[in-house]
């Protein structure tokens, strides 16, 4: 039951990959990088897909020959290990550089192909198997040398591989590029999960030519852990190199999108200051940058025309609070502005106007032209305004004591 489920649903997984790697195969026809992605992922789909008891069984049925399914899933898995190597050596030298590795990789495994389906064709299999094929019939010789030579070609193979990925990954060559050496930590990953599926295999199908059963629900075991290890490995492998670089971008996005959040929770307590100075251009109500920068332009403004109603008394009292509870010197600057903000809205609703700021207390390094620097002010005052304890005790504190000490 969990073989027709953990199987088909890894299989369609890749099968979604395959399909959309075959668009960018059909502008790239020359590409021998993408034939050999393609054949990859092609072959391990295909042995998932045949792996699978239901899928198993079926395919026995359409083609009349009792056990054929393990076959197909045998080529596949070879094919899969091929093509690996493949995409190994295209990864690491040019075409021409890699061709004479590659011949000998392709004649290895089509010969290994051609003995494999020898051996099965000599076989006598009568009963279907679809979950322990080759240890009920590993006693027979030709069934135990065709999963011998099997499991160690792709033993063999992926260890290899494995092992030149993980050199590669740590060439001086690939050094100004992070993403494709985790890439290639990924695939040396996926080499691993098919040497240790192979190794378990085999031990546990030489277990069976002297006897013995009891690995048998461990080699069962490996296909089910391998097949799920084995796909995210894969399918990483080919993310991240390509996907990785724009990370940082979708970090910063994901970022700057929090903060423009934040900032409309400030923007909405001081639209009342004037909302005729709210603008969004046509067309770019999703345009971020666009967004933001005139968030920051509005919110500067309303702080300019708030700024006459500034109360000295304000920053004192929220010192005062501040250093009743430890608060860092580093964190007064935006609380006070928060503060000065809240009293000034305050201010204005019960009718006052001011005609003069009063003079900065404290020096302001900012000029306006770092987006991003304004944008983590505006968010650290919007947060301070909307929530901090120390804003509210201060202002509370302020009007408390003096509701005269506004200048008007």
């Amino acid at each position: 039951m969990i073989r027709n489920l953990a199987f088909p649903f890894c299989a369609a997984i890749l099968t979604g990959v395959f399909v959309y790697k075959l668009r960018h195969l059909r502008s790239q026809w020359g590409n021998a990088r993408l034939w050999a992605l393609c054949a990859t992922v092609f072959f391990f789909c295909m042995t998932l897909w045949s792996a699978s008891p239901a899928a198993a069984a079926r395919i026995n049925r359409m083609a009349g020959i009792v056990n054929v399914a393990e076959l197909v899933a045998a080529i596949c898995l070879s094919g899969l290990a091929a093509a690996f190597l493949c995409l190994a050596l295209l990864w690491r030298y040019s075409t021409a550089l890699a061709w004479a590795r590659l011949r000998w990789v392709l004649a290895t495994y089509s010969l290994l192909v051609v003995v494999i389906s020898l051996l099965f064709a000599l076989s006598t299999v009568p009963t279907e198997r679809t979950v322990d094929f080759p240890y009920f019939y590993a006693r027979q010789p030709t069934v135990a040398i065709m999963y011998a030579i099997y499991y160690s070609s792709t033993l063999v193979g992926s260890a290899v591989l494995a092992r030149w990925c993980f050199v590669w990954a740590r060439h001086p060559d690939y050094a100004g590029l992070p993403y494709l050496r985790r890439g290639l930590r990924l695939y040396a990953g996926f080499g691993v999960v098919l040497a240790v599926y192979s190794l378990i295999r085999l031990v546990t199908l030489a277990a069976n030519w002297f006897g013995t059963d009891a690995l048998n629900p461990v080699g069962a075991g490996a296909s089910l852990i391998g097949a799920p290890f084995g796909c995210f490995f894969l399918v990483a492998a080919m993310v991240v190199p390509v996907y990785g670089p724009r990370w940082l971008g979708v970090r910063r996005g994901v970022r700057r999108w929090t903060g423009f959040l934040t900032l409309r929770s400030l923007h909405r307590a001081l639209t009342d200051v004037d909302p005729s100075v709210i603008f969004v251009a046509r067309g770019r109500r999703l345009d971020l940058q666009h967004r933001i920068r005139r968030a920051i332009i509005e919110l500067s403004d309303w702080r300019w025309a708030l700024a006459p109603l500034f109360d000295p008394a304000v920053e004192d009292a929220v010192r005062a609070v501040a250093r009743e509870r430890g608060v860092p010197e580093e964190e007064l600057a935006t609380l006070i502005e928060a503060a000065q903000l809240k009293a000034a809205m305050a201010a204005r609703r019960a009718g006052a106007r001011g005609t003069e700021a009063p003079s900065e207390r404290s020096a302001d390094e900012r000029d306006g032209n770092d987006i991003d620097l304004e944008m983590a002010w505006w968010c650290q005052v919007a947060r301070a305004f909307k929530r901090s304890p120390v804003v509210d005790h201060a202002v509370a504190r302020t009007h408390g004591t003096d509701n005269t000490a506004v200048s008007l």
